[in-house]
């Protein structure tokens, strides 16, 4: 057998960073200990950052490269619950990367403050959907979040060998008989259960009854006979469809242009239920937690905030950034390939809410059980 080194499977564009970071699991180490690319020794007036693996890049940063002649200090985690328990635990950092949904809970546990957006340079750029999503705000209405990159979950599938006989793209695709064995879709409770929640019509999507959660727990069963497998990591489902194994997976937009680059006929649906749209973006850590200057920090963040990072970030990346002007860098075309053409339509659908520990404990539980073959 044999053995490649995770880093070098990343840079190469062989694994993607939630690979990366299981790979690493699986060798007794950690993203947030684990540097992606030789680093300065960390100098306490370096602005700090903690990220997924991938979002380190200087295209991302270029200005503050320019300013201060070097990149700032980033560690990475492996998942937002980590990194929450890490910082509160005494990590320091001065920007966090978590998602939407998860700010309430992060500003409840102490860890993060809130911007002063007057001195972010291209605040007043970005889509007004994303700069007031409500979960994000305090109760005084002051900025707990800065979005940056957002997108969907949908169906990618192969349009030579799905056939939808003149109906519309629907979350039905992963539940399909006549795709027997060639279906995959995410092993995530949350998306699973919504999903299935989706298809039978059902809208509470975040506070499912017991009723509803017994449909739905028929459902997921019958899916479970037609899947190939229960995917952990995207790249799984990408080199499954490229092999010839699936026609079908729940997916985010990234994967469109892996499996199209491969010279595969494939399309990122639509579902007429609605895709799973998510925000993910910046948290500011409380001062306890901070190491840098306040304008080393502002100046990071307006790097990132830029049009130019946007531009990169949706072309190389098939996301949507959160700088309107992004969108007017990058071809038409390319955009128009992840279904980002109309972006203030698609970020007028709504973003995905948290789900109350009362309801997630009962997706989580029923979702296990299917899994399982319970």
């Amino acid at each position: 057998m044999v053995t490649r080194d995770p880093v070098d499977m990343l840079l190469s564009g062989r694994m993607d960073r939630r690979a990366f970071s299981a790979a690493l699991g699986s060798l007794g180490l950690g993203l947030a200990t684990t540097p992606l690319v030789a680093r300065r020794a960390w100098a306490a007036e370096e602005a700090s950052y903690f990220t997924w693996s991938g979002y380190e890049l200087p295209e991302f940063h270029q200005s503050y490269i320019d300013k201060y002649g070097a990149s700032p200090n980033v560690s990475f985690f492996g998942g937002t619950t980590e990194a929450m328990h890490k910082i509160r635990a005494g990590y320091k950092t001065d920007i966090g990367h978590p998602c939407s949904g998860e700010i309430t809970q992060w500003y409840e546990a102490g860890i993060i403050a809130p911007f002063d957006v007057a001195r972010l340079k291209h605040w007043n750029d970005y889509f007004e959907a994303l700069r007031n999503i409500d979960t994000t705000l305090t109760p005084g209405g002051d900025h707990l979040f800065v979005p940056w990159d957002w997108g969907n979950s949908s169906i990618l599938y192969r349009t030579d060998l799905v056939n939808l006989e003149g109906e519309e793209e629907s979350w039905g695709i992963l539940f399909d008989e006549r795709y027997k064995g060639k279906l995959s879709t995410y092993n995530s409770p949350q998306a699973g259960v919504q999903v299935a929640a989706q298809v039978l019509g059902f809208t509470n999507l975040d506070t499912l009854n017991d009723e509803q959660l017994a449909e739905i727990r028929v459902l997921l069963k019958k899916q479970r006979e037609l899947l190939r497998f229960y995917w952990d990591s995207q790249s799984e489902a990408g080199q499954a469809m490229v092999a010839g194994e699936i026609i079908a997976t729940y997916a985010w937009n990234d994967l469109y242009k892996t499996v199209s680059d491969a010279g595969l006929p494939v399309k990122f649906a639509t579902p007429k239920e609605g895709a799973r749209n998510w925000v993910c973006g910046f948290a500011l850590t409380s001062a306890e937690f901070r190491v840098a200057s306040d304008e080393r920090v502002y100046d990071f963040l307006d790097a990132m905030m830029s049009p130019e990072a946007g531009a990169y970030l949706i072309d190389a990346y098939s996301y949507g950034h959160g700088n309107a002007k992004a969108f007017d860098l990058v071809a038409p075309e390319r955009i128009a390939e992840v279904g980002l053409s109309d972006p203030e339509a698609f970020l007028a659908k709504g973003i995905l809410k948290p789900i109350s520990p009362e309801y997630d404990q009962k997706y989580v539980e029923l979702w296990e059980e299917v899994v399982l073959g319970m």
